[in-house]
Formats: structure tokens, sequence, C-alpha cells
């Protein structure tokens, strides 16, 4: 019986042993094969106001923070909207394609650590261009893995530039929808809204979604952060009410601003809070409470008698 109980001890010890030799290994396998993660680039976007064949420079700046050198590539690639979550997707000859007018200096050096290099893009702007978003990315890769279109995007870096071309510019924006749910039993409460522009240029949404209860007394005022959405683009923009204990009707009224004229949108949605779970405990804690009312009241008494 004892050999059986030092066999199971050593074997318990040894698989403890074996658990944690793989988590630290495969830590540090996870550490070391994404060495990407120590460049950075700044600015991660910027946006640009030209007029037809002008010509405008802007910098982007890259900078290792890690321990090794990176020998890195630049170029100048179009991008899009991917999905309606924000994403973007590199693509050749977009339908907002920008790549053909760029030049980059340097395209191609060896970035040791801990230091940054400045990188200079040309744009020259096409006379008979007409006005709208025109959209491009600085893209940088590693060394031999820029020309290669299916290397991954962990492997690759990008500082997205936004060109606003003036000329004949259609600034307009559709809300799809506007949601919460429609029950809730506590907060916080999610809004979500869905935008589409049908225009041929970015804008950029702000606004503030007022909470008011059954009273018609605003309760709370939520503001919705700066988000650009791509022409022929949809986006889904995020908001939460973050006031846990409610109970009762309520309706949020949001208003969003977008464009160079500061164009207004006014929505509305409902949703009704009530905390089932508080007030089930409540109703239950006062229903014994009735049944047990004659012993509380012989205890009571019986305590009274004896002080």
């Amino acid at each position: 019986m004892q050999k059986k109980k030092n066999l199971l001890s050593f074997l318990i010890i040894l698989a403890i042993v074996a658990v944690t030799i793989y988590i630290f290994s495969a830590t540090y396998y996870a550490q070391s094969s994404i060495p990407e993660q120590s460049i950075e680039i700044s600015p991660p976007s910027q946006e640009l106001d030209v007029d037809p064949g002008e010509t405008v420079t802007f910098k982007t700046i890259v900078r290792n923070n890690g321990n090794v050198s990176y020998p890195l590539n630049v170029r100048i690639e179009d991008f899009t909207a991917s999905g309606d979550e924000g994403q973007v997707a590199l693509v050749e000859d977009g339908p907002w394609s920008i790549a053909s007018w760029a030049t980059i200096e340097p395209s191609k050096f060896d970035l040791d650590p801990k230091e940054e290099q400045e990188v200079t893009v040309t744009l020259n702007v096409p006379q008979q261009d007409i006005g709208g978003g025109k959209y491009g990315a600085v893209v940088f890769s590693r060394e031999g893995e820029g020309a290669k279109r299916a290397a991954s995007v962990s492997q690759e870096i990008a500082s997205l530039f936004l060109l606003r071309i003036s000329g004949p510019i259609n600034e307009h924006l559709k809300i799809l929808n506007f949601t919460a749910p429609s029950f809730v039993e506590f907060g916080p409460v999610p809004f979500e809204m869905k935008f589409e522009n049908t225009g041929n240029v970015h804008v950029k949404t702000t606004g503030i979604i007022s909470v008011m209860n059954v009273l018609g007394k605003k309760v709370d005022d939520i503001v919705i952060p700066p988000t650009n959405v791509f022409p022929k683009a949809k986006r889904i923009v995020r908001a939460s009410f973050d006031d846990v204990f409610l109970i009762g009707p309520y309706q949020a009224v949001a208003i969003i601003y977008y464009g160079s004229n500061n164009k207004s949108i006014t929505t509305y949605t409902p949703f009704f809070a009530f905390p089932v779970r508080i007030v089930a405990a409540i109703i239950f804690i006062l229903f014994l409470l009735f049944l047990l009312r004659k012993r509380i009241q012989k205890a009571i008494k019986a305590l009274t008698a004896k002080s």
C-alpha cells in the first residue's frame, strides 16, 4: 500500500513538472515567434486636404523597439474598407486608387535596435482628377517579403493616409439602424449604430446619445467617439450606458454629426429595464416574513418581557 502511495505521489510531481515546462516553453515560443510587434509606426493614420494638380509631401516614422535589426522594405498600396467593423484591406488598383501618384524616400533600409527612420512620401495629384476621397497606405515589410503577396499581415505594418481632393464632393451618410436590447435586467446597456456612406469621400461621425426616462427627464449623455466611415462602405459604432440599477421604460436619442458642414441625423431606440432577481428576492423575503409573522411577534414579546 505504501509503495502505491509513493508511486502516485511521484507521478503527480512528474505531471506538475511537465505542465510547468510546457507552459514556459510555449510562452517563450510565442514571444520569440512574433518579433514584428517590436516595430511601431507614427502616425498610424493621417488626413490631407489637397487640390487637383498639387504636389504634397508627408512623413511617417518607423521605430524599432526591439533588440534585433530589421531590413525593411517600404511601398505604397491602395486600401479599401473591409467589413463593417473598421477593418481595411490592401488592394491593387482599387476604386479609390492613389498608389500610382506616390514616390517614397527611402524605400529600403536597415533599422537597428532602438533606432527610428523617417520616410517621406510625395504625392503628385493629377490635374484632371475629380474631387472626392482617395486612400493609400505606407506599408513596411521585412526584406524580401514586400514583393510576396502571400506575406501574412503579422509580418507587415502600415500607416494609412486619407486624401480629400477639392472639387465635386458628395458627403452623404445614412443610419441603417440604431439598436439596444429590448429588455435588460441590469446595466450597462449596449447601443449599436450602423452607418452607410453613400458619398464619394470619407466622413467623420461624432455625436451624443441622450438617455431619457419615462418622465422625459434626461438620465445621462453618452459621447460617441469620432469615427471615419469610408465611401461606399458600412461601419458599426458601439456605445454603452453604464448605469447599473435601472427600472422602467427608457428611450435613447442619438444625434449624429458628420462631414465638413456638420450635418446632423437624429434617431431613436427604446429599451425596458427591470431588476427581476432583486425584486424577486425582496418579494420572497417579504413572503417569508408574512408566514413567520406570528412567531416573530411572540419572539419580540418574549424579549420585551425579559427586559
